[in-house]
């Protein structure tokens, strides 16, 4: 795990290198997560409201056609809000983004 974890903050420096060196433009882009929405109390009936997830660890051999591996961290919860006009079942797997101080993402069903 260790490795995978060295591999993650190498990318995520090359990545903020490379903004930084956008010529003085705005960056582009936002960080992003993977999470599996989760429920704390009691799951939303309402698809325009925040959801609970959980973030997930993406590992695996990075070749064409390899699996990848999900490991989900269930001891964190992150609220996201949900832009899209469908709930998305609980245990639904999303790619969330930083949108002004908030993760958000998209589900239309």
């Amino acid at each position: 795990m260790y490795n995978d974890l060295r591999v993650l903050r190498d990318r995520q420096l090359a990545a903020s290198d490379a903004l930084d060196r956008s010529g003085g433009q705005d960056p582009y882009g936002s960080a992003a997560m993977c999470v599996i929405t989760t429920t704390v109390e009691t799951y939303p009936t309402v698809a325009a409201t925040f959801y609970a997830c959980n973030p997930e660890l993406l590992t695996g051999t990075e070749a064409e056609g390899t699996a990848a591996t999900f490991t989900v961290d269930t001891s964190t919860i992150i609220y996201a809000v949900n832009v899209g006009t469908a709930i998305p079942p609980s245990g639904t797997k999303l790619v969330i983004h930083a949108v002004g101080g908030r993760w958000a993402f998209r589900y239309d069903g």
